[in-house]
Parts: C-alpha cells; structure tokens; sequence
C-alpha cells in the first residue's frame, strides 16, 4: 500500500464525522439469501499450480517460500470454510491486506502477486460480510459500517498537518505530511459524493519520505489506510 512495511497500531479515536456519509451498501442480502447463496456457490478457484513470474537473479523479489505458503493457506480457507471465514482464524481479507513477505534475489515480481492479493482481499471481505449479515442482521451490519465511517471521517475532517502523530523524535523519518494530506482530501471528496472510491486509490499509495514537522507517524498512518480499504470493501 504505501512504502512502509512495519506492523500498523491501532488509530486514535477522532472526536468529529462527515455528515451525510450513506453506508448503506449496493445490494444488501438477506438472512435467506444469504444462505442460499453459500449453499449453491460454485467451488471457490484456487491458487494451487498458479506461476508467478520471476524478477532477473540480480533483482529482489518476493521469497517464492513464502508466497506459496500464503497462498495455500488461504486456498484452504476457500475450500473448507464455505463463505464462513470463522471456521478459519488467522486467515482473512484483514490479513491478506497486512501480509508482508520478505525479499530474495530472483524472487517473484511483487506486481503479480500484490494483483493476486488483492483479488483474494475482496473476496474474503465479501464472504465475511456476508457471514456477520447472516449471524446478526443486516441493521447490526449498517450500525457497524456507521460507526467505522465515522470514526474515519472524523480524522480526515481535521486540519491539514494535524491528521495523525508526528514521530518522537524530531530526525526520525516519517511520512511526508502534504502527500498523505492530498490522499486524505481525495479521499473525502470520494466519501461526500455518490462516486465509489475505488481501492486501489489507497492500496498503491507512496509517500515521500521527510523528517520533523513535515512528517506524519508510518504505522499511524498505514494503520488508518488499512481501515479506509476496509470501508470501502464493505460498501460495496
């Protein structure tokens, strides 16, 4: 998503939202339907036996071990959890989102599998929606897509420079405070109006590097991001 590649803490609790924000998602199942639709769905596609291109020996790329570890891993969750990630803990659209491998020479070409990622991100962001709609209720659903986008919008309506943390101390390097400020200004015109907000917006984001006032907290930041993915994948 961004350049950094540290853990995410967890965001402060901002104190104001954008009104007006509809969280209403485009087609909401019902508990039937929900149902229904788990019990014909077709055998979810797997990743077994799929090639990832190689980036030359020289270069650095993704630890191929890893990768397909992952990638098993979330098969398995595909193929025995019948649109029910609870069955599975550990594996969800939350962690494929955070998933960070290391780097080999000669490993895969990041490109592809960051791709591959993100289209397993979505379908088990669908399939956990689903299954919370299916056990609680689509109003449980809407109360917590209330309360995720205000929490959000609260920290984007602040003022520019003030949105997240600046670190400790003051040579430390950071995130540059007026690129992250013009992501969160295209993301809040997105949230005011009907169009969707598409997440590859805030998926591929890079900041520039800068240090002192000029700079925002990483994991702060990337923490929050994540949660803005979350949103937008559940609004859909």
């Amino acid at each position: 998503m961004t350049e950094n590649t540290s853990g995410s803490s967890a965001a402060d609790q901002p104190t104001q939202a954008i009104e007006g924000l509809d969280t209403r998602t485009k087609a909401q199942p019902g508990l039937n339907a929900t149902a229904t639709h788990h019990e014909n769905a077709e055998p979810a596609p797997t990743n077994a036996g799929r090639v990832f291109a190689r980036v030359d020996e020289e270069r650095w790329g993704y630890d191929p071990a890893e990768v397909d570890d992952f990638l098993q891993r979330v098969d398995a969750v595909l193929a025995t959890t019948a649109g029910d990630p609870r069955s599975a803990p550990g594996v969800g659209s939350r962690q494929v989102r955070e998933r960070v491998f290391d780097r080999v020479q000669g490993g895969y070409d990041p490109a592809p599998v960051d791709v591959r990622l993100d289209e397993l991100e979505d379908e088990l962001a669908d399939r956990e929606r689903d299954a919370f709609i299916h056990e609680h209720g689509p109003e449980r659903w809407e109360e917590h897509l209330e309360l995720l986008g205000q929490t959000l919008l609260g920290r984007l309506n602040r003022p520019h420079g003030e949105r997240f943390r600046q670190p400790s101390q003051r040579k430390q390097l950071g995130y540059s405070v007026a690129d992250v400020d013009v992501l969160c200004d295209r993301i809040t015109e997105h949230f005011r109006s009907d169009e969707a907000l598409d997440p590859t917006l805030v998926r591929k984001a890079v900041f520039r590097q800068a240090q002192g006032q000029r700079c925002y907290e990483e994991q702060q930041v990337d923490a929050f991001l994540d949660r803005v993915v979350e949103l937008i994948l559940a609004l859909r």
